[in-house]
């Protein structure tokens, strides 16, 4: 069976973003000696190459997603390693969950990219997980679309990496979830780095 691993970070104050649903405003209060931290990136690089599939949260979602990963091959000003997930996005077939998203807004990436009505997410996603000799599912990010899905027990992993910063407001992580207790698979640190990497197997209560 296929793996369905979520990767998301969070602040040690359990936000996953900040002052009106920005993300930006959480890095205003990054320490100096990690301005330019981008271990985050790579390690979602390591996921997405060992996934064939991403899942995607809605049109609002998928469209910024699209949006920016589009443009970096064109900006002078994007790092190496997000060229290099931006090439790996536009390649791995993607599931957009949205009932919204309309076909003709798929843009460059409408060869690998199939929607997938809400009320039908769980049943697709859970065939996707039995398909044999393909590797992992992967969600970056995307919080609406995994907590829904670990309402239906189709999460495995949850990669949390924690960032040396309190957000002070914002949206929690968790926020009204099922009792689930997890099991600690492996922990990891990078040098010049002041995140911690935090992998849990999801363990959900019979």
């Amino acid at each position: 069976m296929r793996k369905l691993i979520v990767s998301n970070f969070v602040t040690l104050d359990g936000y996953y973003d900040g002052k009106d649903k920005s993300f930006d405003s959480i890095f205003e209060y990054r320490h100096s000696d990690y301005a330019d931290d981008n271990v985050f990136d790579f390690y979602n690089t390591e996921l997405m190459q060992q996934s064939d599939t991403v899942l995607l949260s809605g049109r609002t979602s998928f469209l910024g997603n699209m949006d920016y990963w589009t443009s970096v091959p064109d900006d002078p000003n994007s790092s190496e390693i997000r060229r290099e997930f931006a090439d790996l996005i536009a390649k791995k077939e993607k599931i957009v969950i949205s009932d919204k998203l309309k076909s003709e807004e798929l843009g460059e990436w409408k060869n690998t990219t199939q929607i997938v009505n809400l009320s039908e997410a769980p049943s697709a996603i859970a065939k996707l997980k039995q398909q044999k000799g393909r590797r992992d599912i992967f969600i970056f990010a995307g919080r609406a679309l995994w907590h829904n899905l670990l309402d239906y027990q189709l999460i495995d992993e949850l990669h949390l990496t924690f960032f040396p910063m309190l957000a002070g407001e914002g949206r929690p992580l968790f926020d009204g979830k099922p009792p689930i207790s997890f099991k600690l698979l492996r922990t990891r640190t990078w040098e010049g780095s002041g995140n911690v990497l935090v992998c849990y197997a999801v363990d959900y209560v019979k």
